[in-house]
């Protein structure tokens, strides 16, 4: 990347971020931070939930829905259902770190040990309403 590119990148990342030249030294202070944005899948690669089962779900969650985050771990609203339990949402952050490290570690993100979430529903059959359990994996411009 030109020193010219990579100028506009960190321009463009001060004012999404919203910081001062004082906030952006201390992230570029960082290492584990200066990792993270050395890594182009943060930029290139979506995490992907994939729902794999679905009973009794008040937010009508379906078998092959998807809810999909950028590399960065924002969420896509034009690729997530209008509706998103907090069950299950409130439970993307405890896989999408160790796919950060995957990442950042130059290995393959698809590679993580458990691969499978549920949400804080334990189903009717356990006292609450209805359970959901997702499928994550990644996807890179490759897989477009």
């Amino acid at each position: 990347m030109t020193e010219d590119k990579i100028e506009r990148v960190w321009n463009r990342f001060k004012d999404i971020m919203e910081y001062s030249d004082e906030d952006l030294a201390k992230f570029k202070a960082n290492p584990r931070f200066m990792s993270m944005f050395a890594t182009p899948s943060f930029r290139t690669h979506k995490i992907v939930f994939e729902v794999i089962q679905s009973h009794g779900c008040v937010c009508q969650h379906r078998v092959g829905q998807r809810i999909v985050l950028n590399g960065n771990a924002a969420l896509l609203s034009e690729e997530c259902p209008q509706q998103m339990c907090i069950g299950l949402v409130s439970q993307l952050p405890n896989i999408v770190f160790p796919i950060w490290e995957r990442m950042v570690a130059g290995l393959d993100p698809n590679g993580v040990l458990i691969n499978t979430i549920g949400c804080t529903d334990v189903g009717i059959d356990c006292g609450g309403w209805g359970r959901v359990v997702a499928k994550v994996y990644v996807e890179g411009p490759e897989n477009k």
